[in-house]
């Protein structure tokens, strides 16, 4: 009764794990109990390796994922495997054009160079091989910034679930990104621009593009009650943008708390608007039963010619025209918005300002992009202070 009591006290509980040899195929095996079914049977998983030591510390992770209501990825788990099961479930807690971008940068970016490696044998170096081999195939620093991101997204939702021991993309090399200045339009060229298209049907686009700044998308996503021309100061805020998925234009809201802002018009916007309206509700009367009243869901500012939302494709081809229509060369609408920036910050308008304006998301930001354009205000504040403290210039 003695003896067998003590053999009792030696078992290992069910929740420990059991580590023995098997001789015939020359291997190591554990198992340990994670749980238990809707029976109240043992749930129990079983690990291999070629040395005891290799196996043990296997069965510890097994054991310890267990002990925190977690379970490790499966050895067979691939990369492109766990992607998409990432993905699946992104849906509705993302905005449409986000999840389209992440599935887009993991099909085209990522998977074809490290999606048949394992998950849990996935390493840093093997992250930074893959940044360093988009480089090498001419893939911008843009590209690569967001493959690697995106990488680091999915797996810390990996790590939170527990089948992620560690984040090897958050501690792999990054990617350097090189401020690049752009070019802007000269207050000279910003006037032959607007002269240029006075008469154009979307000439208040044009106004809007150039004064304020704002993002191809948010232009056109615009309705007439983001605008108020009669208050004092007129003013816009920007709630929405336009963008193009794969099923087709949809207008979503801004992203980010600093992208959802209100700014004041100049005198000359407010009347090439009103114009507009007036153009608008002509275009409208001619368009008959064609006239889509409320594309998107919206009384939408800028249109086509039968009442439908503006294609961001075709606006760009739009700004294309019009700026070597005014003898410029070819500009984008991004370049628009950069110019409205330089413009900005050529009049003396504070950083802060010119940061709220363009809907950044933080003035450094801003500062980054910009920052060349403001040396002019750095030698001004040097003679101010010259004169300040030394009574000289």
């Amino acid at each position: 009764m003695k003896a067998s009591t003590q053999t009792r006290n030696r078992r290992r509980a069910n929740t420990e794990g059991a580590l023995w040899h098997d001789k015939a195929r020359n291997r190591w095996v554990g198992s340990v109990t994670v749980g238990f079914d809707d029976d109240g049977k043992q749930i129990r998983r079983a690990v291999i390796g070629k040395t005891k030591a290799a196996t043990a510390a296997r069965l510890r992770e097994v054991q310890n994922a267990a002990d925190n209501g977690q379970e490790l990825a499966r050895r067979d788990l691939t990369v492109s495997t766990f992607l998409a099961q990432w993905i699946d479930t992104l849906r509705g807690t993302v905005a449409p054009t986000t999840e389209q971008q992440y599935v887009d940068v993991v099909r085209l970016y990522i998977k074809p160079y490290i999606g048949q490696k394992r998950v849990r044998t996935l390493s840093p170096a093997d992250v930074t091989r893959m940044v360093r081999t988009l480089e090498d195939e001419g893939r911008s620093a843009n590209t690569r910034r967001l493959a690697r991101s995106i990488l680091r997204r999915a797996l810390r939702w990996g790590e939170h679930e527990g089948t992620v021991k560690r984040n090897v993309a958050a501690i792999s090399q990054g990617v350097k990104l090189n401020a690049t200045e752009g070019r802007t339009l000269t207050p000279t060229q910003a006037r032959t621009l607007l002269e240029s298209v006075k008469g154009h049907r979307l000439e208040a686009a044009f106004a809007v593009a150039l004064s304020l700044g704002l993002r191809r998308g948010e232009l056109l996503g615009l309705a007439w009650d983001d605008v108020d021309l009669d208050a004092a100061p007129p003013r816009l805020t920007v709630r929405h943008g336009i963008k193009r998925l794969k099923g087709g234009l949809i207008r979503e809201d801004c992203k980010t708390p600093k992208s959802r802002r209100t700014v004041y018009l100049p005198g000359p916007v407010v009347e090439v608007l009103r114009a507009h309206r007036r153009r608008q509700l002509e275009e409208r009367l001619a368009a008959g039963d064609l006239w889509e009243p409320m594309p998107l869901g919206a009384d939408l500012i800028f249109r086509s010619p039968v009442g439908t939302a503006v294609d961001p494709a075709n606006f760009l081809h739009a700004v294309y025209g019009a700026t070597e229509a005014a003898g410029l060369g070819r500009w984008s609408a991004h370049e628009l918005r950069h110019s409205a920036a330089s413009l900005l910050i050529a009049q003396n308008v504070p950083l802060k300002v010119v940061s709220e304006t363009l809907g950044h998301a933080s003035i450094r930001i801003t500062a980054d992009v910009y920052g060349h354009l403001l040396e002019p205000a750095k030698a001004e504040a040097a003679d101010a202070m010259t004169e300040a403290l030394w009574g000289t210039s």
